[in-house]
């Protein structure tokens, strides 16, 4: 019998990747049908392209325009949630956290139109983690 590889054997030990694959594939398979059929011609060539391109292992870098509140299930959440919380935010370069103020303000904006002049769109968000680790992430965000 093989021995397993030494990334098999650090991926059983981490409970992130274990978490992250322990997935429901008929629940999974029967929303990707029920939300495919909806997609129009562009955006299936668009998913076809980006599913080639991982299923052969090629790497690439994919831009998908949408203008910005886009109606969707993650949209609409963001709007229900009252609080978010990220860990190990001094890990995190400053750009990160820019791009998450900017998103929820535009995303929130749509509800009251001066949560685009608060921070974070005016939602609660804590950061957590050591913020006495050397970290030159998160210099310069205010």
């Amino acid at each position: 019998m093989p021995y397993p590889d030494a990334d098999s054997v650090s991926s059983s030990n981490n409970r992130l990747i274990t978490e992250e694959l322990d997935y429901d594939i008929p629940n999974l398979k029967s929303e990707f049908d029920r939300l495919f059929v909806s997609l129009t011609e562009e955006q299936r060539n668009i998913f076809f392209d980006i599913m080639t391109t991982v299923k052969d292992n090629k790497g690439g870098v994919f831009f998908i325009y949408g203008y910005g509140g886009t109606d969707s299930d993650l949209a609409n959440l963001v709007r229900k949630t009252s609080l978010i919380i990220w860990d190990e935010a001094p890990m995190v370069h400053k750009h990160a956290f820019e791009a998450l103020d900017r998103t929820l303000k535009d995303i929130l904006r749509r509800v009251n139109h001066t949560n685009s002049n608060t921070p974070f769109g005016g939602k609660v968000v804590v950061f957590g983690g050591d913020f006495r680790k050397n970290s030159t992430c998160c210099s310069g965000w205010q």
